[in-house]
Formats: C-alpha cells, sequence, structure tokens
C-alpha cells in the first residue's frame, strides 16, 4: 500500500478525487433493466442539452440580438448575400444559441420561398486550422448523391478542398450561411508568438477565401458569413485586407445576471416531471451560475446533472444537496474546458504550479522554483522541458483565463526583481482536470514525488 502512493500518478490523483459518488452501489440482476424503466426525474432531458435549439419563447434577454442578427440575414431568404456579422460576448451569453435560431429560422422561411439555403455551423475550436475547416464545411453541405463530390478526409491541397466547396454550393443552393463558431481559435498558435517570423493567420485566410468568393465569382449564390467569438477584441486583430472584404459589424451579448438565469432555467422546468424540483433548485443553479460570469451554458449542464445525480440516488426529488454535488462536479468540467486548448507544455507547467500549491504551504511561488517542478515533471513523462522563459511566456497566456496571476515584484538587495506566481483556482480541481489527459496521467503525484517538490521549492 505504502509502495502504490509512493508511485500514485496524476490519473490516479484524478480517479481517487473525481466524482464517483453518485453513482449506485445497489447491485442489479439484470443491469439492463434500466433500459425498461420509466424515468422519475424527466420529462425530456434533451430540453436541457447544450445543441438543442429552442423556440424563441425560452430565450431569454436576446431580443435585440436576435433582431440585428435576423437583418444581417434577411436578404438570404431571396437568396442574397448578407452582412458579414462577429458576435462577441463571453461563454455562455447566448451567441451560439441566438445563431443557430435565427438561421433555423431563415432557412424555413427561404424554403417556403423556393430558395435553397445551405446552412453549416463549424466548431472551429475543434478544428484548429484553415484546412480542416474547409473539408468540414463542404462535408456539412454535401449531398455526395446529387453532387458527385467526395470530400477527403486528406491527402488534396486546401486549394483543392476549396475549389470542391465551391462545386457543392454552386449545384446545391441558391444562398449558403456559414457560421464560424469561436473562430479566433483559428488564430496563430504560441509558435508565432515566439520569435518565430509572423505569418497570415488561418482565420484570416479562411475569412479572406469566403467573403471574396462571391467577388471573384467562384460561386453564384449568396453567401453570409457569421463569425462567433469570446474575445470582445477579437475584430481589432483581424488583417487590414481582411476588414475591407468582410467589413463585419459587430453584435455584443452581455453577460446574464442572476434573475435572467432563474429565467431560462424556469423556461425549461418542462425538462422535468410535475413535482419532483425543490424551491430552491432553480435558485441555487442560477446563483452558482451567475458567480461565472452569468454562463447560461453552465446554468443549464447545473440543472441536467442535479436530476442526473438525484436520478442515480434514487430520490423523489431534486434538492440543494443534489444541486450542490452537480457543482462540484461541474468546477472540474469548467477548469478542464479552460484548459483543454492549452499546449501541453503549459498543461505541464499548470500541473505543476497546482502542485506546489497543494503539497506545501506556501501562497505563491517564483518562477524559478516552478520551472524545477515543471522539469521533473516533464522529465517523468519523457518530454523534452522548454527553456524557463519561454514556458513562463506560455503561462502568460493562461492569466486571462483568471488560473494564474503572475507578477513582477522585488525582494529587495537580497535577490532583486523576480516573477511571482500564485494559483487563483482550486489545486486540487486543476490537478483532476490534468489528470484528465491522457498524455498527462502518468506524471508521479504520489508522496515521493510530494516530497521532491518540497524540495524543489525551498531549495
Amino acid at each position: 500500500m505504502a509502495d502504490s502512493l509512493n508511485q500514485r500518478t496524476l490519473g490516479e490523483y484524478a480517479a481517487e478525487h473525481g466524482a464517483v459518488a453518485h453513482s449506485r452501489t445497489e447491485q442489479r440482476d439484470d443491469p439492463l433493466s434500466v433500459l425498461n424503466e420509466e424515468d422519475p426525474i424527466f420529462a425530456d432531458e434533451n430540453l436541457l442539452r447544450i445543441d438543442h435549439v429552442p423556440n424563441q419563447n425560452k430565450i431569454v434577454g436576446r431580443n435585440r440580438q436576435i433582431e440585428t442578427v435576423a437583418r444581417r440575414l434577411k436578404s438570404t431568404i431571396d437568396g442574397g448575400s448578407g452582412k458579414g456579422t462577429l458576435l462577441l460576448g463571453k461563454s455562455g451569453s447566448g451567441k451560439t444559441l441566438v445563431t443557430r435560431y435565427v438561421s433555423r429560422e431563415v432557412e424555413q422561411r427561404a424554403r417556403e420561398n423556393d430558395v435553397r439555403v445551405g446552412r453549416a455551423i463549424v466548431d472551429c475550436g475543434q478544428r484548429r486550422s484553415e484546412t480542416q475547416t474547409v473539408i468540414n464545411l463542404a462535408k456539412s453541405l454535401n449531398q455526395p448523391d446529387e453532387t458527385n463530390v467526395s470530400v477527403p478526409a486528406s491527402g488534396i491541397a486546401t486549394g483543392a478542398y476549396y475549389d470542391r466547396l465551391w462545386d457543392i454550393i454552386n449545384q446545391l443552393y441558391d444562398a449558403v450561411i456559414v457560421v464560424l463558431d469561436e473562430i479566433d481559435r483559428l488564430a496563430p498558435g504560441d509558435e508565432l508568438k515566439s520569435g518565430m517570423p509572423p505569418e497570415e493567420a488561418d482565420d484570416s485566410k479562411l475569412l479572406m477565401q469566403l467573403s471574396r468568393a462571391g467577388e471573384e465569382d467562384d460561386i453564384d449564390a449568396g453567401m453570409t458569413v457569421l463569425g462567433i467569438s469570446n474575445d470582445l477584441k477579437y475584430g481589432d486583430r483581424l488583417d487590414t485586407r481582411v476588414e475591407s472584404s468582410f467589413s463585419p459589424d459587430e453584435i455584443v451579448f452581455p453577460a446574464y445576471d442572476a434573475n435572467q438565469l432563474g429565467e431560462i432555467l424556469e423556461r425549461r422546468r418542462d425538462a422535468f416531471k410535475d413535482g419532483v424540483l425543490s424551491d430552491d433548485v432553480i435558485p441555487l443553479c442560477s446563483a452558482f451560475s451567475a458567480q461565472e460570469h452569468g454562463d447560461a451554458r453552465r446554468a443549464l449542464d447545473l440543472f441536467r446533472l442535479s436530476g442526473e445525480i438525484a436520478r442515480d440516488e434514487d430520490a423523489s426529488e431534486v434538492r440543494e444537496e443534489h444541486v450542490r454535488s452537480a457543482n462540484d462536479d461541474a468546477e472540474v468540467t469548467r477548469i478542464r474546458d479552460l484548459i483543454r486548448g492549452c499546449p501541453t507544455q503549459a498543461k505541464i507547467a499548470i500541473a505543476a504550479l497546482a502542485a506546489m500549491d497543494e503539497f506545501t504551504d506556501h501562497s505563491y511561488f517564483k518562477a524559478t522554483e516552478m520551472y524545477r517542478v515543471y522539469r521533473a515533471f516533464a522529465q517523468a513523462i519523457d518530454v523534452d522541458a522548454l527553456g524557463q522563459k519561454r514556458i513562463t511566456d506560455q503561462l502568460r497566456e493562461y492569466e486571462t483565463l483568471k488560473i494564474i496571476d503572475i507578477d513582477r515584484t522585488s525582494d529587495g538587495y537580497r535577490e532583486g526583481t523576480y516573477l511571482k506566481l500564485s494559483l487563483l483556482d482550486d489545486s486540487n480541481l486543476i490537478l483532476q482536470s490534468v489528470g484528465l489527459d491522457s498524455r498527462l496521467a502518468n506524471i508521479p503525484i504520489g508522496s515521493t514525488m510530494q516530497r521532491e517538490i518540497v524540495k524543489l521549492v525551498e531549495s
């Protein structure tokens, strides 16, 4: 037992501390009998899914944004090109929901006019390159039995993918709506910010091609491009050539307050069966979510997860304790979402800082101390360690996520000026989240490494 504690890895740490307490402890003779049981909690759980697009009467506080997006897309109903638009705001502020809702309504009304409208919504955070995004656009819009156009997953040049996309559009549609969600994720990565020569970013190249397709006679159909970003200053980063061709308007989505979040959940109450929600469930879900920048996505996740925990515990109603348990589980998901796009090296450094916070009694650490632990973690899983300045520069990228704080300070004449790093989030939750990454799960975090961390910090 002692030896296993010495050798414990970050993956095992995540499993030990993770949300595993809500599964049934009772063994069933027929474990598949659950498939035949009536759900005691949910009437329609799909109403709480993130990708569910409700009717307008369930969308709260976004009438002005709905109207503005509708104006941008109005010409699409007659086969024209609408105004390029950027939808900006914090995560969970309704950008994607409003875009999906309005574009769906426009597509339906165009069909009534015998206008063929194609609609493609791409999560750029999952694609991460111009080529992958174009492939996804072509696949989303294609009907290969009608077009006789194939879209291979790889093997041809980016320009050839664009040619196939234009061919698909010309054969099938009078107008196309392209939605690029998290478009800022196509911007240059860390390698372009570390002294290497700059090059045109993938988001600029993609927007240039899409916005000029009609001008250069690549397509006969109208095209409207909508970009969605959590970065309120994203438009300021666009290449000047893109600005002249794309020329986007900007629509800002403010965060929801606790009352609006409560109204959103009230309008989804019919996801649950009558009488199963205690009075404090919706206010508590709203309060927790209001603390996270008014994130409606988080509120819905919390609402749904509370019901799932109650169901797994065979409870007859969803109560406050189920919301609190759901909030604990959702915290791991929140942090995992925050750092999912981090490069592996940055994740190792964040894990190092979290381990230092967790296993020592210090509240802040020098950059040199963090670097020692980072190197120990990297070496333990056979990853080449970056230099101290480079890894510190990578960490600066994540100050805006409110995970860490980096401050330059002075210790007087003895040590001079140095960088001071502090963890702003829960170290336990960060270690769990990083431990869920299969590549980093083997970082040792047992008692032997804990003693080594203390030694490295205090040396």
